[in-house]
């Protein structure tokens, strides 16, 4: 099996490529909505900068440091375009889960830095066990990404026969890693928010995997590092979180602009002249500072306790929890003000303001930053053990 090599030893910071890639996936916001998937030349800027990659070790071309970085990634590209930014997002779950592989797997799967990775945590396929390995068949819904991926990691629960075994709490449920050869994209993803992601249904129909790319959350993880280390579960939400963010801030900087640019001489008051839209500047600004900054914070203090190999108490991870939820929630609601102060210049499409607004109602649909999640938070906060399974994960 031949080895990539990646250039790492002078790297890019990701944040850093994020900057130069905001401009170019400005430019290309229209192709990335007309077509419904990212433009062929972001996503070219993307692989080159390994920014698919950055849940995975160094030697595959990963960050491997400081997930907060991941965090200014995110929102950096959202700020630009939310679709991108989704599927750098979704990606990087992707890499996570492949901590779980063996070395040989892992390096079958991740050794082509042009490639683009989907996949579904939704259980919607079923994997038959043989003695050989399993056959996978099955329909996904919501699958980013999915016409650009060259790997999907799918789950599905587990039976030892034909037997369409219910799904249910007991049920065996593992992630399979497929090849895009054993892929149909079906054609469904007809939508206002997170358009670009060209999140369509995908079909697999009794494709054969072997049992290294069939891996679940108990599997060992073959390498030891300080990134593999982080949770999975709240660590995603923070992602979601800080895209959440990047898109209020494009919208803020968008009324800001109007502002600007908006001053005619005449009696009548500016857009900038009226108290509502002030306030709503003032407000949405201190929010973006306090949100992130939690945010970071939180995540910052995982991090120290992955350096320090050090088991992360119920309490830090509900720190991570709360803060993703409430960033969401905030900016979500802080842009539904923006849009309403703005005036009849949020329902036109040549103003920013209008796409923000259907792509954080959008991204707030993700089941990782939902309500239920604050009172899990919550469990661990008043001394109660949280009960989702994800939460530790």
């Amino acid at each position: 099996m031949s080895q990539i090599s990646f250039p790492y030893s002078t790297p890019i910071r990701p944040a850093s490529a994020a900057d130069e890639t905001y401009h170019l996936a400005l430019a290309y916001r229209e192709e990335t909505e007309n077509f419904r998937k990212i433009a062929p030349a972001v996503i070219e800027q993307l692989s080159a900068r390994h920014l698919f990659r950055m849940g995975l070790p160094k030697s595959l071309g990963g960050w491997e440091d400081n997930p907060t970085e991941t965090l200014t990634v995110y929102e950096t590209l959202a700020s630009a375009e939310a679709s991108v930014s989704w599927i750098v997002w979704n990606n990087h779950l992707a890499c996570t889960f492949g901590r779980f592989l063996d070395s040989s797997a892992r390096q079958e799967v991740f050794n082509n830095p042009e490639h683009v990775y989907a996949n579904s945590a939704r259980p919607e396929g079923v994997a038959v066990q043989h003695a050989e390995g399993y056959t996978v068949s099955g329909r996904w819904t919501l699958v980013s990404g999915c016409e650009l991926a060259d790997w999907f990691v799918l789950r599905c629960r587990v039976t030892s026969d034909e037997a369409q075994t219910p799904l249910s709490s007991g049920a065996n449920l593992k992630l399979f890693f497929i090849p895009k050869a054993d892929v149909d994209v079906i054609d469904t993803w007809h939508v206002g928010g997170l358009r670009g992601t060209g999140s369509h249904d995908i079909v697999v129909t009794e494709a054969f995997v072997k049992p290294e790319y069939a891996i679940d959350f108990d599997s060992p993880v073959d390498t030891d590092n300080r990134y593999n280390r982080l949770p999975i579960g709240c660590i995603n939400a923070a992602g979601c979180a800080a895209m959440a963010l990047g898109v209020l801030k494009a919208a803020t900087d968008e009324l800001v602009g109007l502002c600007l640019e908006r001053v005619t001489a005449g009696k009548s008051p500016d857009l900038r002249d009226r108290a509502t839209v002030q306030a709503a500047i003032a407000k949405s600004k201190t929010l973006l500072a306090a949100r992130r900054l939690q945010l970071h914070s939180s995540v910052e203090t995982l991090w120290n306790e992955a350096v320090k190999n050090n088991t992360f108490t119920d309490t830090q991870l509900a720190d991570v929890w709360a803060a993703a939820c409430e960033a969401a929630r905030a900016s979500r609601d802080m842009l539904s003000e923006i849009y309403a102060v703005a005036g009849t210049v949020s329902l036109y499409k040549t103003h920013r303001i209008e796409r923000a607004h259907r792509d954080i109602y959008a991204i707030l649909q993700h089941g990782i930053v939902q309500p239920h999640w604050m009172n899990q938070a919550g469990m661990a906060y008043v001394g109660l053990t949280p009960t989702a399974p994800m939460f530790r994960i």
